[in-house]
């Protein structure tokens, strides 16, 4: 037992009241870990597949950009992505779930001719290469931010597994040891005090028989 207090009625109290409070909150966190856990192994398999399918449109955009700069040359392709006519705005939104507060991103480019300069020298692969990358940069924005909650998930786990075990194996314990110690030195007076009442009993009957 390591809470030291005196073994009074009133301290048996104010132990017992916290040790339930204790094992309320320690039914929360647990209800909370578990909630956490579902939550997370939900978001590991939907990130697992998102990242999946931006790597797949991210390597098909690589292929079309590749393309396009044996079809047109190095030079002539940067001179024709140096100039760039679009500015985009980018955006985050937090989102606040069970003590866990990660980003969501979204980025908007105006619609228009691609943010290159037009040349007889390009490619129609450049094309090809610049209209993926906008369809894939939802969903690569949308991968950061899930990746994030995964990383800030996991965090609040662990935070959440070591009070849940602190309480389990810790304080619950030694609480209930320290209300056992109380019971049980409150049963020992109680004891030692009917026997004393017993003995003066006999002495005060002793006494009046003698008389």
């Amino acid at each position: 037992m390591r809470i030291k207090v005196n073994p009074n009625r009133m301290m048996l109290i104010r132990l017992r009241r916290r040790l339930e409070l204790a094992r309320r909150g320690h039914r929360l966190l647990k209800n909370k870990q578990e909630k956490l856990m579902q939550n997370f192994f939900s978001l590991v398999r939907e990130t697992t597949e998102l990242r999946g399918r931006v790597e797949r449109s991210l390597m098909e955009t690589s292929v079309h950009y590749l393309d396009a700069r044996a079809a047109t040359g190095r030079h002539e392709l940067e001179d024709a992505l140096e100039l760039t006519s679009k500015a985009g705005e980018l955006s985050v939104e937090l989102r606040h779930e069970m003590n866990v507060t990660s980003p969501e991103f979204s980025f908007a480019v105006p619609p228009g001719d691609p943010a290159y300069r037009l040349s007889g020298a390009t490619s129609a692969e450049l094309d090809a290469a610049y209209r993926m990358l906008m369809e894939s940069f939802p969903a690569l924005l949308d991968l950061v931010g899930r990746e994030n909650a995964l990383f800030r998930m996991a965090e609040e786990l662990e935070k959440t597994r070591r009070r849940v075990n602190a309480l389990e194996y810790v304080l619950l314990p030694d609480l209930a040891a320290a209300i056992r110690s109380i019971e049980d030195k409150l049963g020992e007076q109680e004891r030692s005090n009917q026997i004393r009442l017993m003995k003066i009993k006999d002495m005060v009957r002793g006494r009046n028989e003698a008389v």
